[in-house]
C-alpha cells in the first residue's frame, strides 16, 4: 500500500496510507497524464480545475499537507508570463494569512508550467454548506461577511485582485472562513482581462460587470463579487438565478440583482456592494469597518457598560460558526486549552508578576511599543462572547463580581471561538488601523491608532501590538476597569476598593512566545503608582502559536481614587507598554 508519513516522523514511523488523504471530501484521485510530483511536493490527489490551471492536494517535503497550483500550458508559453507569475507570488506571500491561506512557496515544473504552493486548508467549501443545508442562519452569515471581507482587505492592502471570488473559494474551516484561491489573476491576465481563449477570467455568476466589459479590474470586483456571495449564503440562490456563461452575463448587464431578505447592516452593504459603477462600491475595508462597527445589539446596561469595541464585535461575529466539517480530527479541539478548572469556583494561583508593596517601582514614562519576539500559552478561561441579537455580559461591578464561575463551553466553540478571534484581532487592527490614517507596525509607541467606534481618549478596547500586528501578541484591554468593588473572590481590600482590570493577549503569530517581565503597573489619577495584589489571574510561562489567555489584574486603590494608565511589559527584555485606561 502507499504511504506516506506525516510531518514531524521519519520515514517508516507512523506512515499514512495514502487513502487517508485521497478519501477525504474534496479530494479526488490524479487523472492519466498528471505528474507524480511537482518540485519536491507529491501529489496526493486533486483539489479542483478551472480555467487557469490545476490544484493538487499534495505533500510537501516535511510531511506537510499543502496545496499545489499549477497553470495550463497555454499561459506557460507566452513571452514573460513565468516572471510576471512569480512577481504576482511574491507579493501574494505578503498578504496576512489570518483569513486566507497562506501561499508558502512557487516554482516551475518539470515541463515549464509555473505553480505556487499554498496550505492546506482543511474545511467545507460555502458552496457545499448552502447546496447541503441551505441558506446561513444570521450569526454565521455575518461570520462570513466579515471573514471575507478581511481578507479582501488583505488581499487589497498587498496590492492584488482576487478576481475569482466565488462560494467554493470560501472554506469554512475551524479557524473561520478562509479565502483561497488568489494571487495569480493579474499574471494571467497582463492587459485585458481574458484568458487566450477568449474567456473571461472568474466563474461565469461571480463577475463584476466591468468585467463582463473587458474594463479596468480594479479591487471593486472582488468587492461586487463579495456583495453577491453574501447575498447567496444568506438566501441559498444567485441573486442572478442559474444559467450558462451568456446568460449569466446579459442578466449582470441588464437586469438588478435580487438581494433577498438580508440582516442589517448586510441588507445596505450588499446593496452598495452591487451596484454596477465601480466607483460609487465601497473598499474592502469599508465593508469591514462598517461589520465590526454596527449590526449587532448593545451589551446589556451596568455600571461600567458602553459600546463594545469594535475588535470585540468582530470576535463575536466570527465566533457564531457553523458544525465543523466531518475530515476535522475531534482531537484537533484540544489544541487549545484552559488554564485552571472550567465550572469551579477556585481563587487563581499568584501572579508572577506580583511583588510585594515596598517594592513599588515609581510611574515610568510612555514607552515604545514592544518588539520582543512572538509565543503563545494556552487559552485561560474565555469571556462568554455575546451572540448576535443577544446582549453581552455587563462589566461585573457588583459586591461579588467574579463570585459565579463562567459556566462551562462546548470544547467545540471554543477553539473556533478562539482561532476565529485571532483572525479577528488581527486582520481587523490592521485594517481599521490603516483606514483611520494609521500606519500598522510602524508606529513609535505602544498606542494604536483608535478603531471605529472606541473612544479616542483611552485605550479601551484596542489591539496593542507588541511586535508586528500579524506574527506577534496583541494585547487587549476589552473594557473599562471594574472598580470600587469592595470584596473579590471572597477577600476584602486592605487599602480601600479593589479595582479590576480585565485583560485579554493573543498570540498571532508562528512561534511560542515566553511570557514574564516585571508586574504590570497601575498609576491612579493622583500619579501613585500600584502594583497588582496576589489575586491576581495567574499568567502561563508561554502563550502557544494561534494561543489566547484572559484574566484579571487586581489592585487596592484607595477611596476616590481611580485608575488612569497600566504599564506592561510582557516579555524578559521586552520594550513597556503604556496603555491609557481613562
Amino acid at each position: 500500500m502507499d504511504t506516506v508519513t506525516p510531518r514531524g516522523m521519519a520515514t517508516g514511523e507512523g506512515e499514512l496510507p495514502r487513502e487517508h488523504y485521497v478519501n477525504q471530501p474534496g479530494v479526488g484521485g490524479l487523472r492519466a497524464g498528471d505528474p507524480e510530483q511537482i518540485g519536491p511536493y507529491r501529489l496526493l490527489g486533486r483539489l479542483g480545475e478551472g480555467g487557469m490551471g490545476t490544484v493538487y492536494l499534495a505533500l510537501a517535503p516535511t510531511g506537510r499537507p499543502v496545496a499545489v497550483k499549477v497553470v495550463k500550458a497555454e499561459f506557460a508559453i507566452e513571452e514573460g508570463f513565468a516572471a510576471r507569475f512569480h512577481a504576482e507570488v511574491d507579493n501574494a506571500r505578503r498578504v496576512a494569512s489570518f483569513c486566507t491561506a497562506q501561499v508558502l512557496d512557487n516554482g516551475n515544473a518539470g515541463d515549464g508550467r509555473p505553480y505556487m504552493v499554498t496550505e492546506y486548508i482543511a474545511g467545507t467549501p460555502l458552496s457545499r454548506q448552502i447546496t447541503e443545508h441551505g441558506a446561513l442562519e444570521p450569526g454565521p452569515l455575518h461570520g462570513v461577511a466579515l471573514g471575507v471581507a478581511a481578507a479582501l482587505a488583505a488581499i487589497h492592502v498587498a496590492g492584488l485582485v482576487h478576481r475569482d471570488l466565488k462560494p467554493a473559494n470560501v472554506i469554512l474551516s475551524m479557524s473561520g472562513p478562509r479565502v483561497i484561491d488568489f494571487g495569480i489573476a493579474r499574471a494571467l491576465d497582463a492587459t485585458s482581462g481574458f484568458t487566450k481563449s477568449g474567456e473571461v477570467l472568474g466563474s461565469p455568476g461571480w463577475w463584476a460587470p466591468e468585467q463582463v466589459r473587458g474594463q479596468e479590474i480594479t479591487p471593486a470586483a472582488d468587492v461586487f463579487a463579495w456583495g453577491c456571495l453574501v447575498a447567496y449564503a444568506g438566501n441559498g440562490r444567485h441573486p442572478y438565478g442559474r444559467g450558462d456563461m451568456i446568460t449569466m452575463a446579459t442578466r449582470l448587464l441588464n437586469s438588478p440583482p435580487d438581494l433577498g431578505a438580508l440582516p442589517a447592516p448586510l441588507n445596505d452593504l450588499v446593496r452598495r456592494a452591487t451596484t454596477m459603477d465601480p466607483y460609487q462600491r465601497p473598499t474592502a475595508q469599508d465593508l469591514l469597518i462598517a461589520l465590526v462597527g454596527g449590526g449587532i445589539a448593545a451589551p446589556a446596561p451596568g455600571p461600567a457598560a458602553g459600546r463594545p469595541a469594535p475588535t470585540l464585535i468582530a470576535t463575536d461575529l466570527l465566533t457564531e460558526s457553523w458544525d465543523p466539517p466531518p475530515n476535522v480530527e475531534p482531537d484537533s479541539t484540544q489544541t487549545l486549552g484552559v488554564i485552571g478548572s472550567l465550572g469551579t469556583e477556585t481563587t487563581p494561583p499568584p501572579y508572577p508578576w506580583t511583588t510585594g508593596p515596598s517594592s513599588l517601582p515609581p510611574r515610568p514614562p510612555a514607552a515604545p511599543a514592544g518588539t520582543g519576539p512572538s509565543r503563545t500559552a494556552p487559552p485561560a478561561t474565555p469571556e462568554p462572547a455575546p451572540s448576535p441579537g443577544q446582549p453581552g455580559p455587563a462589566p461585573r461591578e457588583s459586591s461579588s463580581p467574579h463570585g459565579t464561575p463562567e459556566p462551562p463551553r462546548n470544547r467545540r466553540r471554543l477553539v473556533i471561538a478562539a482561532l476565529a478571534a485571532l483572525a479577528a484581532l488581527a486582520v481587523t487592527a490592521v485594517v481599521l488601523v490603516n483606514a483611520v490614517g494609521g500606519t500598522a507596525g510602524t508606529g513609535t509607541t505602544g498606542r494604536q491608532t483608535p478603531a471605529a467606534g472606541t473612544t479616542a481618549a483611552t485605550d479601551i478596547g484596542r489591539r496593542i501590538a507588541l511586535d508586528s500586528p500579524f506574527t506577534g501578541p496583541q494585547l487587549v484591554i476589552p473594557r473599562a476597569p471594574a472598580c470600587g468593588l469592595t470584596s473579590y473572590r471572597g477577600a476584602s481590600p486592605e487599602n480601600g476598593r479593589f479595582c479590576v482590570v480585565r485583560w485579554v493577549l493573543l498570540n498571532t503569530g508562528g512561534e511560542p512566545v515566553p511570557l514574564g517581565g516585571p508586574p504590570p503597573v497601575l498609576v491612579d489619577d493622583r500619579g501613585t503608582a500600584h502594583a497588582p495584589g496576589p489575586l491576581t489571574s495567574g499568567l502561563p510561562d508561554t502563550l502557544i502559536p494561534g494561543g489566547k489567555v484572559d484574566g484579571d489584574l487586581v489592585y487596592d486603590l484607595q477611596p476616590a481614587r481611580n485608575p488612569a494608565t497600566l504599564t506592561v511589559q510582557l516579555t524578559e527584555g521586552g520594550k513597556k507598554i503604556e496603555v491609557k485606561l481613562s
